[in-house]
């Protein structure tokens, strides 16, 4: 009604920045999201995540678009992705940030932690 975005597509947009790898061998277990400004239907964002020290670090450039908006990742390389599943920690984290693509104003900030899915787990 009022032409702002609402909550449920922030968190959309955040996830749209996690590789995919991530996603076949982890489930999320806790986000949290520091909304810094609001953002309109029309505005183009970039949404960017990076893994944090205690991530293991993934091969990985993308670049989507998400309802007009450019959301890239990009990761530094240690393991090879097809060989993550075998070499990766039990949790993982990354930091986010959406910002506008016009000025670079930033909107959220947040982190994701993640636990090895059950079925991934290493014995």
């Amino acid at each position: 009604m009022n032409q702002h975005v609402n909550d449920v597509k922030y968190v959309g947009w955040v996830m749209e920045s996690v590789p995919v790898v991530v996603f076949e061998n982890y489930e999320l277990s806790s986000m949290t999201l520091k909304y810094r400004r609001q953002c309109s239907q029309s505005d183009a964002l970039q949404s960017m995540c990076s893994p944090t020290s205690c991530t293991t670090k993934l091969e990985k450039e993308a670049e989507v678009e998400v309802n007009g908006a450019s959301c890239s990742y990009t990761a530094g390389s240690q393991t090879s992705i097809p060989n993550v599943a075998k070499c990766v920690p039990p949790h993982l984290q990354f930091t986010h940030l959406l910002r506008l693509q016009v000025d670079g104003a930033e909107i959220l900030q947040g982190k994701t932690q993640w636990r090895l899915k059950k079925s991934k787990h290493l014995h």
